[in-house]
């Protein structure tokens, strides 16, 4: 288990990452990944694909730590493909059970295109909801890795 990587990835939200870039921040270091490279890669993630209410983010996010941690050199060796499809779907599982849904919109109800919305987002659900999914997703992955070592 790593230590405090809830609280590491939900002060990371706290501090300006979105959804996905904590995720994958939190994991970042562990698997040789600039912060700043972290960063970039995972913005047009959050809000669920850009704001479109699509995948969550704290999803998207786990399954960029997951293709890290078992989609290494997979244009070259075809089975670490397949493992990280394997390890990806078993995760989207776990996410499913943990809260209902894999959709931002499902999620949280709202759809952040809309003007109302995003102020209610940016108002009630970022800050608390958004940020415990980012924490409790976080443990999730954290737990998952460990029980799937490579």
């Amino acid at each position: 288990m790593r230590e405090n990587i809830k609280e590491k990835a939900m002060n990371l939200f706290d501090n300006g990452c979105n959804c996905s870039q904590a995720v994958l921040l939190a994991f970042a270091e562990e698997f040789g990944l600039e912060k700043e490279s972290a960063i970039a890669l995972a913005v047009p993630f959050g809000g669920g694909m850009s704001k479109q209410g699509k995948t969550c983010g704290c999803l998207t996010g786990a399954l960029m730590v997951i293709g890290l941690r078992y989609g290494k050199d997979s244009t070259t060796i075809i089975s670490n493909r397949g493992l990280s499809y394997n390890m990806g779907k078993a995760f989207i599982q776990k996410f499913k059970e943990k809260f209902g849904a894999t959709e931002c919109r499902e999620l949280i109800k709202l759809d952040l295109n809309r003007k109302e919305d995003l102020e209610e987002a940016n108002k009630n659900v970022f800050g608390n909801r958004c940020k415990n999914m980012v924490g409790e997703t976080a443990a999730i992955l954290d737990q998952f890795l460990d029980e799937n070592p490579q």
